[in-house]
């Protein structure tokens, strides 16, 4: 295939992809933008491609179609451009989106292009910290069997690395719980790190102070499930079979931080699934762990009543 690019849409996605390709040998020759202050701003720090406001006539300048709108766009821009004229016979386009699969892009296969799905497994807060993350990279991969070589060509020129995922299917329900995972790992990370504050809030401590204080223990996890893996990175109460220190938890949560509670038994009864895969409490242990988390009595019931 000719590697000739055309980027639609010109967010951080986009931008960086855009970046990372002209940087491999592919030739970008157009960006599009809903407004041409966005594409002129992408197109320059990708480092080359024609600015457009019109989407099917930067996709008729290239083989390789990146459509990289939010996702709620990305139907629609595509029919857009193929009511346009912007795809032909021999075309690839392709959309980021981790959440939805090939279909989005049917209106293509009339005129003879060929489909794929590349989504980076990574966060990108920006163009220029997309360009430093992609790179080292898993990427998701679905695509149409004749274009699936030329997917996995484009990965490799982004740096990237596929994650296999033998089970997959063309649906929206692989597609949802492969995304789910993402949710799961970064957003809920997140959360649970605003989660994590709230117990020295309830202590009067400043949050940004307490953000400060907590990431020193964050990024030492973070460096033990690199270095061991999981179930092996697991530390704390519940990896020891100390019922008494998480009684003491939901006790004082009970009297003090009831809100709390709800979610600290819902992520204790993973930790204790956690702790058996790591073989450091035993089938009888965990039974009475799971019990004590369990168990609804006094202002642990109304703590776990509420919301």
């Amino acid at each position: 295939m000719n590697k000739t690019v055309a980027i639609i849409g010109a967010g951080r996605v986009g931008s960086a992809i855009g970046f990372l390709l002209n940087r491999a040998g592919y030739r970008i020759t157009a960006v599009a933008a809903q407004s041409m202050k966005s594409a002129e701003k992408a197109a320059t720090f990708i480092g080359r491609g024609e600015p457009l406001a019109d989407a099917a006539r930067a996709a008729a300048q290239a083989e390789l179609i990146f459509i990289t709108t939010p996702d709620r766009s990305i139907k629609e821009v595509c029919d857009r451009i193929v009511a346009g004229g912007g795809v032909r016979a021999g075309s690839l386009v392709v959309h980021t989106s981790g959440a939805h699969t090939l279909d989005l892009l049917d209106a293509v296969i009339k005129q003879g292009a060929k489909r794929a799905v590349i989504h980076p497994l990574q966060s990108v807060p920006s163009s220029e910290q997309g360009v430093q993350v992609l790179p080292g990279s898993y990427f998701r991969i679905e695509a149409d069997p004749e274009a699936r070589e030329t997917a996995k060509e484009i990965v490799r020129a982004l740096g990237g690395l596929e994650l296999v995922m033998p089970r997959w299917s063309s649906d929206k329900d692989s597609a949802a719980l492969y995304h789910a995972g993402a949710v799961a790992v970064s957003n809920y990370f997140v959360a649970l790190v605003d989660y994590g504050l709230k117990f020295y809030g309830a202590l009067g401590a400043d949050k940004e102070e307490a953000l400060k204080a907590v990431l020193p223990l964050i990024k030492g996890t973070l460096r033990n499930i690199e270095a061991l893996g999981i179930p092996e990175a697991l530390t704390g109460p519940i990896m020891r079979g100390d019922g008494e220190t998480v009684r003491g938890h939901l006790e004082a949560m009970g009297k003090r931080a009831p809100e709390l509670v709800a979610l600290y038994k819902a992520l204790g009864r993973q930790t204790v699934a956690v702790a058996r895969d790591k073989g450091s409490i035993d089938q009888r242990t965990a039974e009475e762990l799971l019990k004590l988390i369990n168990e609804k009595t006094g202002a642990l019931q109304d703590a776990d009543n509420i919301g």
